[in-house]
């Protein structure tokens, strides 16, 4: 008989979906396995084991076991921090949620995600503290970019080279941004403003990027490019935000 093995990870949970009438089936965003999908026995009944931490924007220690061939089940989760400012706002619940889909959706494969998993964490941080939700995101969705090897390519443009024009059109398909003069046409405008910004947001060290503040004009910019960005690589689109 095989025996189960057992792990355990710092984790958000990310979706819950009933499985007949008590168990749950769990999703979680992990620091130490990635995505992780759990069968949450008696999820619904079982007060003593889970109580009421099975909550979205809390920040668990959960434990679980494996078999092979087997969907991984939940044996514990105790909560470890709480974000109970996000709830407070519907913008923030709806970028919150934009922070959990995109961590899932960029690094799908199972292995430790600590990179990835800070700026969640940080994100979550900041958007219950009041930080401005689309700000939270922006700077959360280009970290994720850089560690996942998405880039964008934003030192300049990538046909001529030209780094210090006062405007570029950002084309998700040459994986950055091209001057005016440079072909193909089309893409989407950005000032150089702009794409210092972004491209601070995806170069600079942790530090710098948490002290970094967008201009709301900027901001505006942005709203829509590093989002889209994210689906171009993602190859289908978001749901949290809808139309963004």
């Amino acid at each position: 008989m095989i025996r189960p093995s057992f792990h355990s990870s710092p984790a958000f949970l990310a979706r819950a979906t009933d499985l007949g009438e008590a168990d749950r089936r769990l999703t979680f965003f992990t620091r130490d396995a990635g995505v992780l999908v759990t069968v949450g026995k008696s999820a619904w009944r079982s007060r003593k084991r889970f109580g009421g931490t099975l909550q979205r924007y809390v920040l668990l220690d959960i434990a679980w076991t494996e078999r092979p061939g087997r969907m991984a089940v939940l044996s514990s989760a105790s909560v470890s921090r709480s974000f109970w400012g996000i709830v407070e706002d519907w913008e923030r619940v709806r970028y919150a949620d934009h922070l959990l889909e995109i961590a899932s959706e960029l690094f799908p494969q199972a292995g430790p995600k600590p990179k990835a998993f800070e700026v969640l964490l940080r994100g979550m941080g900041s958007i219950a503290d009041g930080e401005p939700p689309p700000e939270t995101a922006r700077r959360a969705e280009a970290e994720f970019l850089a560690i996942g090897g998405w880039g964008p390519e934003l030192s300049g443009c990538r046909k001529c080279g030209e780094k210090e024009g006062r405007s570029y059109r950002f084309l998700a398909s040459e994986g950055g941004v091209l001057c005016e003069g440079c072909p193909p046409g089309g893409g989407s405008l950005l000032s150089l403003g702009a794409v210092k910004t972004w491209n601070a947001l995806k170069t600079g060290k942790t530090a710098a990027r948490s002290r970094l503040r967008i201009p709301v004009v900027i901001a505006e910019e942005l709203r829509t490019v590093i989002p889209g960005y994210v689906e171009y690589c993602l190859g289908k689109q978001l749901r949290s935000l809808g139309n963004k």
